[in-house]
């Protein structure tokens, strides 16, 4: 799901050039440059969001460290879960709606909640590796061309922050303005819906759950 939205960033147009932000604006080559730099150095990023990919829609809301631990809230179509993966095994909470889930997917008994609600359960974290700094660097490293033509280049602010807004084709990319020019936000209502990035480098630690809180179901 993020590998679709991350492909969509390839923003192309029939435009013969983009326009700069200024007399001395930087070029497209530069701007993806260094997002790609910032990508590639950062050790944490918030991600969220909402995506559309097919039938499907997404909501995450993630911390993200370089080594691929991370946590947050994650929602596919009617299934919310808060998700904390931590040395490569992910651990979901079980609140009472989840539980409906994990009762439809496995065929525990209904006497089972009393049990796991309100614990965690140890999971493969594979799912999710798209979900992570890593895979979304690599991603970003892929899918993004190093020289992007885009229709038009502006300096604006995005979520308070002053940003350079790359668009074409439906998509609109945000960078910061200065210094390393991280991704901030890509929107595509029409693509993909949005998602916006933050904390660069600012994420707290994780911890996996206390050993008390955690279950296994298997």
């Amino acid at each position: 799901m993020a590998a679709a939205a991350v492909a969509a960033l390839a923003i192309t147009s029939c435009s013969a050039g983009a326009t700069h932000a200024g007399p001395n604006g930087p070029s497209v080559a530069s701007l993806i440059k260094s997002m790609k730099a910032g990508f590639a150095s950062a050790t944490s990023v918030r991600m969220s969001g909402s995506l559309t990919t097919g039938s499907q829609h997404v909501a995450l809301d993630l911390g993200m460290l370089r080594n691929g631990d991370e946590s947050g809230t994650l929602s596919v179509s009617a299934t919310h879960l808060t998700l904390v993966i931590v040395g490569g095994q992910a651990y979901e909470y079980v609140s009472k709606d989840f539980f409906k889930t994990i009762q439809q997917a496995s065929h525990v008994p209904a006497s089972a909640c009393a049990t796991i609600c309100g614990k965690y359960i140890s999971v493969s974290a594979g799912p999710f590796s798209s979900f992570n700094l890593p895979g979304m660097t690599h991603q970003i490293e892929s899918k993004m061309p190093v020289v992007t033509s885009v229709s038009h280049i502006s300096s604006t602010t995005y979520e308070g922050q002053p940003a350079y807004e790359l668009s074409g084709e439906g998509v609109r990319l945000y960078l910061a303005k200065n210094g390393t020019h991280y991704l901030l936000g890509m929107v595509a209502p029409t693509k993909f819906g949005t998602l916006n990035f933050s904390q660069w480098n600012a994420v707290s630690p994780i911890s996996a759950p206390p050993t008390s809180k955690i279950v296994n179901i298997g």
